[in-house]
């Protein structure tokens, strides 16, 4: 295990070394867990899978009240329009 000092800065907020974000594919947004016990403080990735996008997705169409169909016909349209721009 790799081991590095964190300063607290003035609003409580730590930097993260350029080594560990790219070791573990993090950016700005992204989200950790925090646990800790009496002695310990232990930070996690949290990375959003497939399967957490297209739930999100499903909630938000059902909430805007659009139907299966005119989201189909629209992505369709916007496919269309893009071949357009790029093969000409």
């Amino acid at each position: 295990m790799t081991a590095q000092i964190a300063i607290i800065r003035n609003r409580r907020q730590i930097t993260l070394p350029k080594t560990l974000t790219r070791q573990f594919d993090l950016g700005v947004g992204d989200k950790l867990i925090m646990r800790w016990n009496s002695t310990q403080i232990r930070l996690e990735p949290v990375k959003t899978t497939t399967i957490d996008l297209l739930s999100k997705i499903q909630t938000i169409v059902k909430e805007v009240n659009i139907s299966e169909k005119e989201l189909q016909n629209s992505a369709t349209g916007i496919r269309k329009e893009m071949a357009k721009k790029y093969t000409q």
